[in-house]
């Protein structure tokens, strides 16, 4: 693709319109315009370009035509370094494509639109800044980010949407999300080499029929795709305005990352980790929709898992078992192991005999250092549909060792939390707020428990309740 380039620009501009006002600036500002077949850029030229010049989205005065873009048929804006444009609130502004130059910035402020129709022909690009505060960018373009886009939610009632189009987020491109929900919908399709960035009071949530791509590097493309949460952050289920089963998509070949934040960080949606996918866990806890089948780095006294929410769209909820999502498992590495455990964690989909409470799990470590006094944990959840009322005294729990074909039934810790003599593992029956318990939750169907049972253990493998 072309770039212009100084008088470049300045001649093609002279050329197609020479009776531009005499106010309009044609020097350096005008150096940064992708070349798009049939479309004329027309090149802010207001504040922070012009001196004393307005921030006025829709000022005739601060663009390079003499005409603000609504006004114009077909119209594609340049912002060059500098510029600082502002999209003022409520207002819908509809573009073919945009061109935001390094060093410019163009804010969309509260309730504001920003729809760009240029598609794949006629993309739009972002090597600046774009800022949304509680508002929209969203149309069929496909928007090419190697700068920043700014998503901030602002409450409840005003989250930060990215619609219907696509963003390919190239090796140095960020999409930072902070402040609230930024909301993925009508099909919006986000392609990640760079950084998706998560902090701040921010979550992100993905209507049914969106895509979030993580990417592994390529010979032109040195990026790992990341999504990485400096706190407790989310990526949950969204709405289900176009009627579609399936859950947002997340096809996970680069890194998820949880970075910071001691509390839960839920991704939710139809979950897939091709190779070379990963996942880590420095901080908190990470849960993923049915654990995954590639190992998950996990750092001491952190924990990694399944689980779902019940409500879309509800941010730090802690994961329930319900009509979809009946078992969950979590597994705690031992606070006291420095090596780096790599956690396995994966609902299988078989039952190992007719007396089983949903199905087994695995639940394995390599590389783990677990002693009988600072155990790993397993926590496993089953939702009172699978108990048939049966509260968690009359549950036991099975473990199946590496290389045997036999689940043994796990006896019960001593009062110091430990195993018995000779034992590697034991169900915690000992009445304490982090022991095995009945949970009841507002989710129907009926008022019998789910079911939480915790295993102490100094070995791994698969775990099975029944």
């Amino acid at each position: 693709m072309l770039t212009f380039v100084g008088f470049v620009v300045a001649i093609l501009l002279g050329g197609l319109f020479p009776a531009l006002p005499a106010s309009t600036s044609l020097g350096l500002s005008l150096n940064v315009c992708d070349v798009l077949p049939g479309l004329t850029p027309n090149v802010w030229q207001g504040l922070g370009v012009t001196p004393g010049a307005d921030d006025v989205f829709d000022n005739d005065a601060n663009w390079s035509l003499g005409i603000a873009p609504i006004r114009l048929p077909n119209p594609y804006v340049c912002v060059p370094s500098g510029g600082l444009p502002l999209v003022p609130q409520g207002e819908v502004t509809q573009l073919v494509a945009l061109d935001v130059a390094d060093g410019g910035v163009l804010r969309v402020d509260q309730g504001g639109k920003l729809l760009l129709s240029g598609g794949q022909q006629l993309p739009s690009s972002i090597r600046g800044q774009v800022e949304l505060d509680g508002s929209t960018l969203g149309g069929s373009a496909t928007v090419n980010l190697a700068g920043t886009l700014l998503v901030r939610g602002l409450g409840p009632s005003s989250p930060a949407r990215l619609a219907t189009g696509k963003i390919s987020v190239a090796d140095g491109g960020v999409v930072d999300v902070s402040g609230g929900e930024a909301n993925l919908s009508d099909r919006f399709q986000l392609s990640v080499h760079g950084l998706v960035r998560v902090h701040d009071g921010g979550f992100m949530t993905a209507d049914h029929g969106t895509t979030l791509e993580l990417l592994p590097q390529a010979l032109l493309t040195p990026g790992t795709g990341t999504l990485r949460f400096e706190g407790d952050g989310d990526y949950l289920e969204g709405g289900n305005d176009l009627g579609l089963a399936q859950m947002g998509a997340i096809v996970n070949q680069g890194r998820i990352i949880k970075s910071g934040g001691s509390g839960t960080s839920l991704v939710t949606g139809t979950y897939s980790q091709p190779s070379p996918g990963s996942v880590t866990v420095n901080s908190g806890t990470m849960l993923l929709p049915s654990g995954s089948p590639v190992p998950a780095t996990v750092a001491a006294g952190d924990s990694y898992g399944s689980g779902q929410c019940v409500t879309p769209r509800q941010p730090s909820c802690q994961a329930q078992t319900f009509d979809r999502d009946q078992q969950n498992v979590q597994f705690r590495v031992p606070n006291t192991d420095t090596s780096g455990a790599s956690v396995l964690v994966q609902e299988l989909t078989s039952t190992s005999s007719p007396d089983d409470i949903g199905f087994p799990v695995e639940a394995h470590a390599t590389g783990l250092s677990a002693t009988g006094a600072d155990p790993a944990i397993i926590t496993l959840r089953y939702d009172e549909r699978l108990l048939g009322g049966r509260g968690w005294g009359s549950v036991n729990v099975f473990h199946r060792a590496d290389g045997s074909s036999t689940y043994d039934r796990l006896p019960g810790c001593l009062d110091s939390g430990a195993p018995p003599a000779g034992q590697h593992a034991c169900v915690d029956r000992r009445g304490l707020a982090g022991s095995s318990r009945n949970v009841y939750d507002a989710e129907g169907p009926g008022n019998a428990p789910d079911v939480i049972m915790v295993v102490r253990t100094d070995t791994t493998s698969r775990w099975v309740v029944r």
